[in-house]
C-alpha cells in the first residue's frame, strides 16, 4: 500500500475538496440580474420557474406538465379573509427586484385558465407592497381556454421593503382550481415620489 507523506496529503486532499466545491457551486444558477436588467426586462415566473411559488394556509400549489407545457395548479380551500391572512399563493420579490421595481407603477399579467372537475368560476389577484392590503384583491372571471389577466397598478408608497405577487382561486367545494401558464411583472414608468 502506497502511503504519502503529510506535507504531501494534506494539500493534495485540500485542492481536491477546493476543487469538488467549485465543481459543485458551478452547476447551480447564477445568473444574476442587476435592478436595471430587472426594469428593463421585468419578472416572468413561466415552466419550471413557476416553483418559486409559495402557498399560504388553505391553498396548494402543485407544478404539473402536459406534453411540453408546465403549468401550476393552485387549490384553495378557504377565501383569503377566512382565518388567517395571508398573500395567497405567492412569488416574493428579491431585493433586487424591489430595488428595480420600487417606486414605479406595474403591470401584472397572469395566464390563468379554470380546469378539471373543481374548475374554479374566477381568480383574485394582487400584488401586495407597503399600503396594499387584503382589501386589494381583484376578481377575474377564467375559462377552461387560458387568457390573459392584465391589472395595471399604482402602489401607493415608493419604496418597497416587500412585495408578493398573490393568486388565490374562487373556493367553494365544487369549483376552486386554476391553472397557472405565467405570471409577468413588469415596470412603467415611474412615480412621483
Amino acid at each position: 500500500m502506497i502511503s504519502l507523506p503529510d506535507w504531501v496529503f494534506y494539500p493534495f486532499a485540500a485542492l481536491v475538496c477546493g476543487g469538488m466545491i467549485a465543481g459543485a457551486l458551478s452547476l447551480g444558477d447564477t445568473v444574476r440580474r442587476t435592478p436595471e436588467e430587472i426594469r428593463a426586462e421585468g419578472l416572468t415566473y413561466e415552466g419550471d420557474g413557476l416553483n418559486a411559488i409559495t402557498t399560504g394556509n388553505g391553498l396548494t400549489a402543485t407544478l404539473l406538465s402536459q406534453g411540453d407545457d408546465v403549468y401550476l395548479q393552485i387549490v384553495a380551500e378557504r377565501g383569503p379573509l377566512d382565518g388567517i391572512q395571508s398573500a395567497g399563493a405567492f412569488f416574493a420579490l428579491s431585493p433586487e427586484e424591489l430595488q428595480a421595481l420600487s417606486g414605479h407603477r406595474v403591470r401584472l399579467t397572469v395566464r390563468a385558465r379554470a380546469t378539471g372537475e373543481r374548475a374554479a368560476e374566477g381568480v383574485r389577484v394582487n400584488f401586495f407592497t407597503p399600503g396594499v392590503g387584503q382589501d386589494s384583491w381583484q376578481r377575474f372571471e377564467v375559462t377552461d381556454e387560458y387568457s390573459d389577466i392584465v391589472v395595471d397598478m399604482v402602489p401607493p408608497e415608493c419604496s418597497w421593503s416587500f412585495g408578493y405577487v398573490g393568486l388565490w382561486p374562487d373556493w367553494s367545494s365544487e369549483a376552486d382550481t386554476v391553472d397557472i401558464a405565467r405570471v409577468d411583472l413588469a415596470a412603467l414608468e415611474p412615480l412621483d415620489c
